[in-house]
């Protein structure tokens, strides 16, 4: 078997369903999950008029479906089909987050909106070349009144949980990764943040334009290191316990409710923390050092680093900061920090404790 390439080390993180596979129980409750009923009129409102129904435009998978796809959907509820459940995430504020069923709802809400005629009814040929506005009285209201089943996955429901009945739902199609998952279900300020953050020339030059920007790996990177350094700096209020997903969607949640002069603060950060990384240590800033074959970007020291690296400080003492680097590698207690169990809180605190150090001596 292939040995899979990995932009960066610690990757594995990204995936789903990771702490099941492992057999560790994280259903130490029960999982808040209602079932609800809603008519397709009563859904479109709920997106359209009151904004309370959260489809992201960027979460959208390859395979968008085609007029031929959307067609015969319309045909199957004139007909009286059932349609599959689909699923919702609910947030604090009481808003709807879709999770599976975007396609389906789209397309309906097209229709209803008179955006494409029928173009494929193998049974009902009377409804081809037909818009919305175009069908009998009788069958406009058979759409608007059709009732679709929906689970809805309610915010007291623990992080790591969600994600997991999230991969569970999404394993049909393409599996989501978790940074996937949380752009979906915590959108607003954080999502925008992440993908500016991620387009940086900054950024990708002192990656080496190496960690790519498909899957949202990028933001996941990004993500880890805003999050450690707002927990450094006490501007978030959360206590960090070894739990990494948890801690990611706490910090995005407080992102999407922070004014925008402290997103710009985030943003000034993060650019100098890219700047030093990128003017100071260059495009392998971020790379274990190896005597053989260059090795990926390390997720750990990428964000423990650019903590460091974020303080004015270090271009001041630019030659001593490279020096207190390369001593750092020299460290095994670092280097394992750096490598096994890195979302463990004594990994975190000898990480970051070793970077505060070396700010307490040359700041």
């Amino acid at each position: 078997m292939a040995k899979k390439v990995m932009d960066f080390e610690g990757e594995d993180t990204l995936d789903a369903g990771k702490e099941l596979e492992k057999g560790k129980n994280i259903y130490p409750i029960d999982v808040k999950v209602n079932k609800d009923t809603y008519s397709v009129y009563e859904l479109k409102r709920q997106y359209e008029q009151r904004k309370t129904l959260i489809l992201d435009p960027e979460f959208q998978r390859e395979d968008v479906w085609t007029k031929k796809q959307k067609s015969e959907l319309i045909e199957s509820i004139i007909m009286g089909i059932p349609l599959p459940v689909m699923y919702f995430a609910e947030d604090k504020e009481g808003n709807l987050h879709v999770v599976d069923g975007k396609q389906r709802i789209t397309a309906l809400f097209e229709y209803l909106n008179n955006t494409f005629s029928i173009t494929s009814a193998p049974i009902l040929l009377f409804l081809k070349g037909k818009k919305f506005k175009d069908l009998e009285p009788q069958y406009q209201a058979r759409l608007e009144d059709y009732q679709i089943t929906i689970y809805v996955i309610k915010p007291q429901t623990p992080e790591r949980v969600r994600l997991d009945i999230f991969d569970r739902i999404n394993r049909g199609g393409t599996v989501l990764n978790k940074q996937e998952m949380r752009n979906a279900l915590y959108q607003g300020k954080s999502t925008i943040l992440l993908k500016e953050l991620a387009e940086m020339e900054y950024f990708k030059k002192a990656t080496g334009y190496s960690i790519s920007s498909k899957r949202m790996k990028d933001r996941y990177l990004i993500l880890r290191f805003i999050s450690f350094y707002l927990w450094k700096k006490g501007k978030i209020n959360y206590e960090y316990k070894s739990d990494i997903d948890d801690f990611l969607k706490e910090v995005m949640e407080q992102i999407n409710e922070m004014q925008n002069n402290k997103i710009e603060e985030i943003k000034k950060i993060f650019i100098q923390a890219m700047k030093n990384s990128y003017e100071i240590l260059g495009e392998n800033a971020f790379r274990i050092p190896s005597s053989g074959r260059k090795r990926p970007i390390n997720m750990a020291l990428f964000e423990s680093l650019s903590y460091l690296m974020s303080h004015a400080c270090v271009k001041e003492k630019e030659e001593i900061v490279k020096e207190k680097i390369k001593n750092l590698f020299k460290d095994k207690d670092f280097l394992h920090a750096l490598t096994e169990k890195v979302d463990s809180t004594p990994s975190v605190k000898i990480r970051f404790s070793k970077m505060d150090t070396i700010l307490e001596e040359i700041c």
